[in-house]
Order: structure tokens, then C-alpha cells, then sequence
């Protein structure tokens, strides 16, 4: 029984996740960070990087703090 509260909790959670990754691109993204967004809607050019990889660093950092301090929490 214990298992399926676990399949209902990551069905939920993937669920959530998917309205705030939703939610996320179009009033974020496609809102008040255009200007880095949009050149991911451009034809391509020549150059390793663009600016919408900036959201990277914008959403890679808070996780991967949230997960260290998860498993190393401040005394």
C-alpha cells in the first residue's frame, strides 16, 4: 500500500512541476526576460552560446543549493 502513496506522490509532483515549468515559460520567458528568450526563437547563428542559456544559471543554482542543503542542512 506503501507504494502506491509513493506512485500517487511522483505522479503528483511531476504533474505540478509541469504547470509551473508551463506557467514559468510563458509569464517569465516569454513575460519580463524576453530579451533573453528571444533570440531562442531566432534563426540560429554561428556562436556557442546564446542568451536564453542564461536560464541555465537562473534555474540551475537555486536547485542545486536546495539539494545540497537538503542533504547538508545548515546547524
Amino acid at each position: 500500500m506503501i507504494y502506491l502513496l509513493y506512485f500517487l506522490i511522483a505522479i503528483g509532483v511531476f504533474f505540478c512541476m509541469e504547470g509551473i515549468t508551463w506557467l514559468t515559460h510563458k509569464y517569465v520567458m516569454h513575460g519580463f526576460l524576453w530579451y533573453l528568450h528571444e533570440d531562442h526563437h531566432q534563426p540560429k547563428y554561428q556562436g556557442l552560446f546564446e542568451k536564453n542559456d542564461a536560464f541555465f544559471v537562473v534555474f540551475a543554482v537555486p536547485s542545486i543549493l536546495l539539494f545540497y542543503y537538503g542533504m547538508y542542512p545548515v546547524l
